[in-house]
């Protein structure tokens, strides 16, 4: 896999075209002295390659550039950038990945027999918008490569061994993203890349964190709970006697002969004055409700004003008859009889239900009065004290009880604990017997024995100094793999210090992910590394000699080579004179006469 073009919607980027074969040189012309403005690093050697990472399906948060620059309303400046780079696949198709800023989680796909023309986004999208997961899957299936079949991680773990930015030339093997991580999220991976089976190796790290993680558990729970697993016949003892205690108090509860006693109380007392002094609240409630009712009927009596009649016909100009005065009296005289006969028994009613009330009060008084002398002395006898002293008696064993049953249950959750650690180290023992076994036998991997001899080799051609890679088993059984150690040419052959050193650990990083990238050549891996500033700080001769370096594997191993560079670090000939690169290898000139001299356009 390579890089073939990577441009944008955004007018302002400067597009790139890729070499496939050879060098790529990322080449700032910076004229301006350091201390005049913000340096060279702004503008955007170092951004290009984040920017290929980006596309190569990155997740991304606000720390980001593309998102961590904002203007006024807080939007991202790069809002409205969509960028695509174009791969070539070793299948020899080209796949265009398309990302966008303002959707940075959504990335489409189109795939092509032929390159693009110029810088014409695809029409037809295979895949589009594509989720941050679904999208990484489905670039591992284009890329398909030979070393992530079967692998629990994907070509994202490998990415910046190709992708080589400043901080991760501090180390060979660790990349800055593993900084502060776990061994596990590495380590297995790079045992794997050098030829081995890391999957042993991950074992191993994940038996030991189960380990931990148990060790911890248990060193709570009997914290916690106070017991220990050797404790365990002791509690039984304890819960055995406290059961035989428990059973003899329910035993004395039982045998109280309060049995008999209670119920004619029941049956005879409480219960025959509680049925009765419902029926009478019953009976009180009805009488109540009639009482009321039949006081207000004798309060409305009959009413009626035969002048007030007389009055409106005088007033409204009508003749009022006599005789007509005389039917209005007659009724009224009839009507106020038979008011007073009504009301009449009305009374009498009223009278029986007050009096029956007041006979069903009297009981109900007698009869609630009756119930409290019941219940106080059925609370008072000595078979209720005795009762209530037992059944405490019977809580308090119950409470231990349940206390020694749990501590117990706490044990044997320990004991099985123990039990599965003792499993997780027959397995450990098992991943240690073949970590060393391994270990023993380094000789006869054939892939680790190539990188090996090619990192060797090309450290030598550049540095005219002998070092090499190795690994041993650290106090834990687990793998470290030593920083390369630099030779002296004597015939001692002497350590030095030299790896120590920023400039050797560079060239180091830098000729270890060559001959990683020519060990694999001969199957489906990637096919181009990105070094950033590749050549600061270094001596004249090494640059010459790396750059030589470069120019024969990339010719030899068809690997494409990027590398960013800036004026003042090229090599010098000998009248001092710099050594600039072939324009047909230059793919991206930048500069800083002004803003427009960046990656990106605009300074940010």
């Amino acid at each position: 896999m390579k890089l073939s073009k990577l441009y944008s919607n955004d007018e302002r980027f400067k597009n790139i075209t890729f070499n496939l074969r050879g060098l790529n040189v990322i080449y700032a012309d910076v004229q301006t002295a350091i201390g005049e403005k913000k340096n060279s690093h702004d503008l955007g050697k170092t951004k290009l390659a984040e920017l290929i990472d980006y596309l190569l399906i990155k997740r991304i948060d606000k720390k980001h550039f593309l998102l961590k620059v904002t203007d006024n309303e807080g939007e991202s400046i790069f809002k409205d950038h969509i960028f695509y780079l174009e791969i070539l696949l070793n299948d020899g198709r080209f796949l265009t990945i398309k990302r966008s800023v303002e959707n940075p989680t959504k990335t489409s796909f189109s795939i092509n027999e032929q390159k693009v023309n110029e810088y014409v986004p695809p029409t037809n999208w295979i895949y589009e918008d594509l989720s941050i997961d679904n999208a990484k899957k489905t670039l591992a299936v284009y890329l398909n490569f030979d070393f992530f079949k079967n692998k629990s991680y994907d070509y994202r773990k490998a990415i910046n061994y190709c992708i080589r930015m400043q901080p991760d030339y501090e180390d060979v093997y660790r990349l800055s993203k593993f900084k502060g991580g776990k061994d596990i999220d590495w380590k297995p991976f790079m045992f794997d890349l050098l030829g081995f089976n890391g999957e042993v190796l991950r074992k191993k790290y994940q038996n030991d964190e189960e380990q931990d993680k148990i060790n911890e558990q248990i060193k709570l729970l009997k914290r916690d709970f106070l017991v220990n697993e050797t404790d365990r016949d002791e509690i039984i003892a304890q819960i055995g006697l406290q059961e035989t205690k428990t059973k003899e108090a329910e035993n004395k509860i039982d045998q109280l002969n309060f049995y008999e006693q209670d119920k004619s109380l029941i049956e005879n007392g409480i219960d025959g004055i509680e049925n009765k002094i419902s029926d009478l609240n019953t009976i009180s409630y009805n009488l109540n409700f009639d009482i009321n009712k039949l006081q207000n009927s004798i309060k409305n009596n009959f009413a009626f004003d035969l002048s007030k009649v007389e009055k409106v016909f005088k007033e409204s100009k009508i003749y009022f008859p006599n005789e007509l005065k005389k039917d209005y009296s007659e009724l009224i005289q009839f009507n106020e009889e038979l008011t007073k006969d009504r009301n009449r028994l009305l009374k009498k009613t009223l009278k029986e239900k007050t009096e029956e009330l007041n006979t069903i009060n009297v009981q109900l008084e007698k009869l609630n009065y009756k119930k409290e002398e019941l219940l106080s002395f059925l609370k008072d006898t000595d078979v209720f004290r005795r009762l209530k002293f037992y059944q405490k008696e019977l809580a308090k064993l119950e409470s231990e009880l349940i206390k020694l049953t749990e501590r117990l249950r706490i044990i044997d959750v320990i004991i099985e604990k123990e039990n599965k650690k003792q499993d997780l180290n027959k397995s450990i023992e098992d991943t240690i017997k073949e970590i060393r076994d391994i270990s023993n036998h380094t000789e006869k991997n054939d892939k680790y024995r190539l990188i090996r001899g090619l990192f060797s080799k090309y450290f030598l051609e550049v540095m005219d100094e002998d070092t090499y890679i190795s690994w041993s088993i650290n106090s834990n059984n687990n793998v470290d793999f030593k920083p390369p150690v630099i030779k002296t040419k004597d015939s001692l052959s002497k350590d030095t210090a030299k790896d120590e050193g920023r400039t050797y650990r560079k060239i180091l990083c830098i000729i270890f992910d060559l001959a990683i990238l020519v060990a694999y050549n001969i199957e489906s891996y990637f096919r181009f590394v990105y070094h950033d500033d590749v050549l600061s700080q270094q001596d004249n001769g090494i640059k010459v000699r790396l750059l030589s370096l470069i120019s024969t594997i990339t010719k030899t191993h068809d690997i494409q080579y990027i590398l960013s560079v800036i004026k003042s670090d090229l090599p010098m000939d000998q009248d001092d004179n710099p050594i600039y690169f072939s324009s047909s290898d230059i793919v991206l000139e930048l500069n800083d006469k002004d803003e427009s001299g960046t990656l990106f356009g605009f300074e940010f």
